[in-house]
């Protein structure tokens, strides 16, 4: 996008090429690019889409350049974000990766307070505030020393003289584009960086695998808002991870990132007594960021019902107790209330009991795995690595393929799944346990509860998905390996619980 005199106003930047980085790869590539587009048009704004995203609303740049140019002041609009939205859903989202009802209530919600935070794709920057200028800094032409200006942008001097103009607002200098070529060469390598203040005040930043997280809380916290907006039709579409195992791969590294934030010195808490952001918004980023944190209490509560049930014991008030009416009046509230969002949007009621299993198995899986890997990078025994999620767009002709086949729930041999089956296999064991024990005629029937039972019950209908892979073949069967584990990790928790009544 240019100006009258042809003068680039925007670079779009793509995440398809990912050089090795040996930091954080999608940080450092992001960082390569912004370095050469800086060199190649100094444009004042960067648009940033992943490789498995594309531009669907042709005038989704009239729309951004709407907000960044119909602010008073801009320190309102640092960034536009976009919601990711995407083109091969499978109906009733079956996986619950979609996030629809996400983007549409928390997004908006999060436009009301400081902005929303960065997504990492769909997304309109000001290059000046990713260069790292803060909202109440103004640069004029000369302030910065060249070794100031080589400490933030490395020794280039045409990326000094890129990122100096940017930083004061001037013109872009013009020039033939064979003349930057070997300037690009130079600062695209990723050894250019070292020594500079690219990936910790400049550029993206380095620390989390949830890097865009972590930049957007950057932005936030130097007082910028950002801005949300929502396009009829969607303005970016993409492609959503495409079974089981994918989702899972994606939720953990999310969760990972997240987490790496949080337990870093880049935190909201931090932010808020040292920086400028704002209490609400640091509540907001507080909720995100601890997703993690709350697969030790929803593993617990998965367990909580058997052990009581194997213990006789009782964590439920007895169903002729007036108390009972709280635990159920809590529980119709919160799915009617949930149920209502899916429903006020156009989504169907199947849609919103595939998100809330899904959500159940991703909070004692993929959640689980990635405090691990966190606590295992804090003690320095390794290093949290990057893994890309596969996926597989389906074209016209894969459509009854699709249909057919692509909304089961597929199955391999990583441990990710050894949470999920122990959990099955345990309700199942208390299942058993319990209404034997219930229809007994004998003084221990009364020890077992009806609400403990419907409760693993319940469970056993979130992990539904992991039942039929009990019975399942090929990729649709939970592997053999996996089953003998949990069921040795079932016999161990069932003897813990009789040591632990016997105690």
């Amino acid at each position: 996008m240019t100006d009258e005199e042809g003068v680039p106003h925007l670079v779009y930047i793509s995440r398809e090429k990912r050089p090795k980085k040996p930091h954080y790869f999608k940080a450092g590539a992001m960082n390569a690019l912004t370095r050469v587009s800086g060199l190649m048009t100094n444009a004042p704004f960067l648009l940033n889409v992943d490789c498995d995203m594309y531009v669907n609303n042709p005038k989704v740049i009239h729309h951004a350049m709407c907000m960044f140019l119909g602010v008073e002041n801009e320190r309102d609009c640092a960034f536009v974000q976009f919601p990711q939205q995407f083109y091969d859903s499978i109906k009733d989202d079956p996986f619950g990766n979609q996030y629809v009802v996400l983007v549409k209530f928390v997004g908006h919600g999060l436009a009301g307070i400081q902005g929303p935070m960065y997504g990492g794709t769909n997304c309109f920057h000001r290059r000046k505030v990713i260069y790292g200028l803060s909202p109440d800094r103004k640069i004029t032409t000369g302030e910065l020393s060249d070794l100031e200006l080589q400490k933030k942008f490395g020794k280039s001097s045409k990326l000094k003289e890129s990122g100096a103009q940017i930083l004061s607002s001037s013109s872009s200098s013009k020039g033939s584009l064979s003349s930057f070529v070997e300037a690009a060469h130079h600062v695209a390598g990723c050894d250019y960086e070292q020594g500079t203040c690219w990936g910790t005040e400049v550029g993206w930043k380095y620390g989390s695998q949830a890097e865009d997280v972590l930049t957007g809380l950057g932005i936030h916290r130097k007082g910028w808002r950002s801005m949300y907006c929502t396009t009829d039709p969607a303005s970016f579409l993409g492609c959503a991870p495409s079974t089981g195992p994918d989702t899972m791969i994606q939720t953990k590294r999310w969760a990972t990132g997240l987490l790496e934030v949080l337990l870093s010195s880049n935190s909201p808490i931090l932010a808020t007594i040292k920086g400028n952001l704002q209490i609400r918004q640091c509540l907001a980023y507080m909720w995100v960021l601890s997703w993690g944190l709350k697969s030790i209490p929803e593993l617990v509560y998965s367990l909580l019902p058997a052990y009581c049930i194997i213990t006789g014991s009782h964590f439920l008030p007895k169903a002729y107790e007036p108390a009972i009416l709280i635990p159920v009046a809590v529980f119709l509230i919160y799915n009617i209330y949930t149920l209502s969002e899916y429903l006020t949007i156009g989504l169907s009621t199947r849609a919103w009991w595939n998100n809330q299993r899904i959500a159940r198995i991703n909070c004692t899986s993929s959640w689980l795995f990635a405090i691990f890997t966190v606590c295992l990078k804090l003690i320095g025994l390794s290093q949290s690595a990057f893994v890309l999620t596969a996926k597989n767009p389906t074209t016209k002709d894969d459509e009854d393929i699709k249909i057919k086949d692509q909304a089961k729930f597929t199955f391999n041999e990583s441990l990710i799944f050894l949470p999920g089956t122990t959990i099955l296999l345990v309700n199942l064991t208390a299942l058993v346990i319990g209404m034997v024990s219930f229809l007994a005629t004998t003084p221990y029937s009364n020890k077992v509860g009806i609400g403990e039972l419907l409760c693993s019950l319940w469970v056993v209908l979130n992990f539904w998905v992991y039942f039929k892979g009990l019975f399942g073949k090929g990729k649709y069967g939970i592997p053999s390996s996996t089953i003998l584990k949990s069921g040795v990790l079932t016999l161990m928790f069932a003897h813990l619980c009789k040591w632990s009544q016997k105690a």
